[in-house]
């Protein structure tokens, strides 16, 4: 029988870390991440603010201030390596044909004395380059495309002029000029209310669908990437520490820190006005890091190990970094017996 090979994932992370050099000595804001996603999938990037989500998306496309800043690792995209962290002219050239991020703040992303329309035609141009008329007529059609009403009149305003939500749109429709194959949004909707949050994460769910783009979805709350991904990955100052199918990570929770997460997300079948249930204590400065596991001054089942011995992420498919994880993980083809504790770091 001929055996087939598996395809290789779009986008590889191997051993990826980035730090910055501050008044109080160096951050460790990415440390030693590794992960990958296969073509037409979507993976989300969940933590608290500070976790270092936007560091490790920023990393990859590189755009992070050079004179104060060290990254290393390797990243592939559909097998080509680039130096990561560097806005070299390797990762230029993959900048919005291959790759294209939506911000989480459309005000910082527009420019307020240039009009919607030649936001969206400057890449069209740049990258396809079309003529000032095509350039013209597909922003109207990419603006009908996320949603703006009446999009003909909308192209000829500017960013003061739309709601919050339309400018997110307008953000959605400047990265899918260049018909990227893989979409990175960076907390799309954290400036937005309710309603239009969820508006937002189906448009941006429907054009992904449609047009099979992978993405990275990074957001805080893992209640946004419930029924929206593939795949989950939990971050933690600065480290991953529990990666899994989306479905099996919400059934089998297994790191505290993901089970406190959850246990913050407001639920329908609660009485009004209950008390959401907080996690306890802060994450910890990244320019003074504990030398063991970097949850444990938080977390309700932390023994001396964890407080001295940092755990790798371990179990395969549904993965987790913890000495004493809620359930157990299976490491490699073996059973797992009893609790799972995860191997060292060195």
């Amino acid at each position: 029988m001929r055996m087939t090979t598996p395809a290789r994932p779009l986008l590889e992370v191997d051993e990826l870390s980035t730090s910055f050099l501050t008044a109080k000595g160096v951050a460790t804001a990415v440390d030693k991440v590794s992960f990958s996603v296969a073509r037409g999938e979507t993976l989300g990037i969940v933590g608290e603010s500070g976790s270092g989500k936007s560091v490790l998306v920023r990393t990859i496309m590189g755009l992070l201030p050079p004179r104060i800043s060290h990254s290393s690792g390797v990243v592939r995209y559909d097998g080509t390596e680039f130096t990561p962290g560097r806005a070299t002219s390797a990762a230029r050239r993959l900048w919005g044909t291959e790759i294209a991020m939506v911000f989480q703040d459309p005000l910082r992303a527009l420019n307020p004395t240039k009009k919607v329309g030649e936001h969206i035609m400057e890449s069209l141009r740049r990258h396809l380059r079309m003529g000032r008329g095509q350039a013209r007529a597909r922003a109207i059609e990419l603006l009908d495309l996320v949603g703006i009403p009446d999009p003909a009149r909308r192209v000829d305003q500017y960013p003061h002029q739309l709601s919050g939500g339309m400018r997110q749109r307008v953000t959605i429709a400047i990265a899918l000029a260049g018909e990227p194959r893989l979409l990175i949004a960076d907390e799309p909707t954290t400036a937005l209310d309710v309603t239009v949050q969820k508006q937002i994460l189906d448009l941006l769910g429907d054009l992904q669908r449609e047009k099979q783009m992978t993405m990275l979805l990074i957001t805080h709350d893992l209640g946004v990437v419930a029924g929206r991904t593939d795949s989950v990955a939990v971050m933690y100052a600065g480290r991953l520490v529990e990666t899994g199918p989306t479905a099996q990570l919400f059934a089998d929770t297994s790191h505290p820190y993901t089970s406190g997460l959850l246990r913050s997300i407001p639920r329908t079948d609660q009485p009004s006005h209950q008390r959401l249930e907080a996690l306890a204590g802060r994450p910890p400065n990244i320019a003074d890091l504990p030398a063991g596991c970097r949850f444990a001054p938080r977390c309700d089942r932390d023994t001396a190990i964890c407080h001295h011995r940092q755990p790798s992420l371990e179990g395969g498919e549904h993965s987790v970094a913890c000495w004493h994880p809620l359930t157990p993980v299976q490491i490699g083809a073996a059973p797992a017996e009893g609790p799972v504790l995860a191997r060292e770091v060195h």
